[in-house]
């Protein structure tokens, strides 16, 4: 089953606490207040960070508070933890409502840690999308992986993407590190491989652009393995030849030794009888 959108559920209004005042924290926020949640306080260590987010709350009249003590934390429908993921398990520990419905933000730590801190009520509500303070993002674009350790925290999860019109998928924990993992490579990785494009193609790098987006298109719309294309995939060693050429370059070493690793993993896949 892929991600659901569903915008027909009764909605629900809920009062959030947010524990943490990064990027996905402050994202989160907004977004979860722009639906009618109500968005009770911002905790953080750094209380200029906490008041950061605060003020881009109340640009809406809100009456969200700062604090940097957990004891001032009022009780509330759902406490969200979005801090770096080896802070989650001590920030869930101190805590001061346990019994509150709480979930964390991380694609890579298990929901198990939240009930090992001794909430009973946990959850993951992890948004499939770098957020970032400084860039606006549709909240509709971004895929939410959900889940829940009661009936009700899932239905809460599943009202809460309703609310704010995004897609959503259930899944486990272990589920939730391969989505993690899968996106390393259509992000992080794929970034670095544009880094050593620019530096290839430089000063004229956007007009990799085009062929960039289609590429990407046609890997989602045929799969990857279809639309895999280029010398390394017909097996033109000549072709190759001539790009290794190109990288022999002193300043080409990084991008050469990628560039050898990636063709004979293309190569090898594709063309078994010319080995």
């Amino acid at each position: 089953m892929g991600f659901l959108r569903i915008s027909d559920r009764r909605k629900e209004m809920y009062r959030i606490n947010i524990i943490g005042a990064g990027n996905v924290a402050y994202r989160m926020a907004l977004f979860l207040q722009g639906a009618g949640h109500s968005i009770e306080c911002v905790w953080a260590r750094d209380i200029e960070k906490a008041e950061k987010v605060v003020r881009a709350l109340k640009r809406s009249r809100s009456n969200v508070f700062a604090t940097t003590d957990m004891g001032l934390l009022p009780k509330a429908d759902i406490t969200l933890i979005a801090v770096s993921d080896d802070a989650i398990a001590n920030v869930a520990a101190h805590l001061p409502h346990k019994e509150c419905f709480t979930v964390h933000t991380s694609g890579a730590t298990p929901m198990s840690v939240l009930e090992e801190a001794g909430l009973k009520n946990a959850g993951v509500f992890y948004p499939l999308m770098t957020l970032s303070m400084n860039k606006d993002l549709d909240v509709r674009l971004v895929p939410f992986l959900i889940e829940a350790n009661a009936p009700q925290g899932e239905e809460i999860l599943r009202n809460i993407t309703s609310s704010i019109k995004a897609e959503y998928k259930v899944c486990d924990s272990k589920k939730r590190l391969q989505f993690h993992t899968a996106a390393i490579f259509t992000t992080n990785f794929l970034n670095y491989s544009l880094s050593l494009a620019y530096d290839i193609a430089s000063p004229d790098f956007t007009l990799l652009l085009p062929s960039a987006i289609e590429s990407i298109r046609k890997a989602f719309l045929n799969t990857p393995a279809v639309s895999q294309t280029g010398p390394a995939r017909r097996g033109d060693t000549n072709t190759i030849t001539k790009h290794k050429e190109i990288l022999s370059e002193e300043r080409f070493k990084e991008h050469l030794q990628v560039y050898e690793f990636l063709t004979e993993k293309i190569f090898r896949k594709y063309n078994p009888d010319k080995q």
